[in-house]
């Protein structure tokens, strides 16, 4: 046991590091702060126009999903930027020189990027919530049970983007140009995590198949958990599924950054 928690103290040491940076960009969280509101209301504004008439505690689910969305919005966005100075730069040879798992190092390291930027945005996104009408206000948890269960699922549905992140780093190895990938998978994680339009508002017939991708799985399943507690079956089944997600892009990402560092060629001089 000892062992083990000596061979993860570098990761910890790492992930503490990088949360204490992170903090240093408060004049960037508060533009994107900005933006995530304003983003926000014009959402709120659109669906309280286009559900005017209708199911009203629908509109307020939807309004409490868009808040929800906003709040988490750079976990979707954020890059792992070190990792592209290094491959643009050739500082990756340094990196690879250090005794730890790359893969694990830059999992770690996008994991705090993640954590520190939602939670800096999170605080001030609650606070406004008391300064806006009660109709464009998000809604709080059903229940205790439902936070919690939602509090799970958002730890390893950001796990499951860091290992999409790790899968766009080795792309990025191959490649040497960030620009592509990214776009791509920006688009996509946007589209498929219910960020341009929630996914609970996806006809019936497609539900089955969008919100068990792994993209839903990161943010899309935590809010339907947070809107609605459920049972422990379908509980288990939902965690099921993003550990199985995990597990599989984990495998992927790792093999293939196995692959472009047995390959590694440093160019210059």
């Amino acid at each position: 046991m000892k062992t083990l928690i000596a061979s993860w103290k570098p990761y910890f040491s790492l992930y503490r590091l990088k949360a204490m940076q992170e903090t240093q960009y408060r004049a960037a969280a508060l533009g994107g702060l900005v933006t995530q509101a304003f983003f926000g209301l014009l959402y709120v504004f659109l669906y309280t126009a286009l559900f005017r008439g209708e199911n009203q505690a629908e509109l307020a689910e939807t309004i409490t999903y868009v808040w929800l969305q906003q709040m988490f919005f750079r976990v979707l966005l954020m890059n792992d930027t070190e990792l592209i100075h290094q491959v643009m730069t050739g500082g990756l040879a340094y990196a690879v020189l250090r005794p730890v798992d790359q893969y694990r190092f830059a999992f770690v390291r996008n994991m705090a990027q993640r954590h520190v930027n939602a939670l800096m945005r999170l605080v001030p996104m609650i606070a406004l919530q008391f300064l806006l009408p009660t109709a464009w206000r998000m809604q709080p948890p059903e229940s205790l049970l439902a936070l919690m269960q939602a509090f799970v699922s958002l730890l390893i549905g950001v796990m499951n983007l860091c290992a999409i992140a790790g899968i766009s780093g080795a792309i990025l190895m191959q490649t040497m140009d960030n620009r592509g990938i990214n776009a791509i998978i920006t688009f996509i994680s946007n589209a498929f995590a219910g960020n341009i339009i929630p996914l609970t508002l996806f006809p019936d017939s497609v539900q089955a198949i969008i919100r068990y991708q792994p993209f839903a799985q990161s943010l899309d399943a935590p809010i339907r958990m947070y809107l609605h507690a459920q049972a422990a079956g379908e509980w288990a089944l939902n965690i099921g599924v993003q550990l199985l997600w995990l597990m599989l892009l984990v495998a992927l990402g790792r093999r293939m950054w196995r692959h472009q560092l047995n390959q590694l060629t440093i160019q210059g001089g």
